[in-house]
């Protein structure tokens, strides 16, 4: 198989396995369902990327990974793909790696509301301490299966 064709599907793929890690870490998720309880402002439990994006983005999301492994196995997989399919390709990696980086930035805003709250909880006696909270490594390799997606374009 051609490099940059290879190159495509592997960070489709690193970008799948990204998508189902946990958006948010921190050692106070089990404290999450009993604050959800006690205040529904927190959340009940801490969702994967996937699960925190919003339904249209999960289908146009399956759209350009469908799109992108279509253009890396169309054709003769030792050649290398066709400048359209190249270009096609590099731009929806390019697409991608820019939702990424906003749902990251999105994530962490989302992140200090969290421990903001948490700290208020700690104050008030509902949780020992107040626990810190940061994007998850998902992210990460997010970003780095979007970058091979775009690479394996060039």
């Amino acid at each position: 198989m051609h490099t940059g064709r290879l190159l495509a599907l592997v960070g489709v793929i690193i970008g799948i396995i990204g998508l189902f890690l946990k958006a948010l870490t921190t050692a106070g998720a089990g404290m999450l369902p009993a604050l959800h309880q006690a205040d529904p402002g927190f959340p009940a439990g801490i969702p994967t990327i996937w699960g925190g994006l919003a339904t249209w983005a999960q289908i146009v999301l399956a759209i350009l990974i469908v799109t992108v492994v279509v253009l890396a196995l169309l054709g003769v997989r030792s050649a290398a793909m066709s400048k359209s399919s190249s270009l096609v390709t590099a731009v929806i990696g390019v697409a991608l790696l820019a939702y990424s980086v906003v749902k990251y930035l999105d994530t962490l805003n989302v992140a200090e509301t969290m421990q903001a709250g948490m700290a208020k909880a700690a104050a008030g006696g509902m949780i020992p301490e107040a626990y810190t909270v940061s994007p998850g490594i998902g992210f990460f390799i997010l970003i780095i299966g979007t970058v091979l997606v775009i690479a394996g374009g060039l």
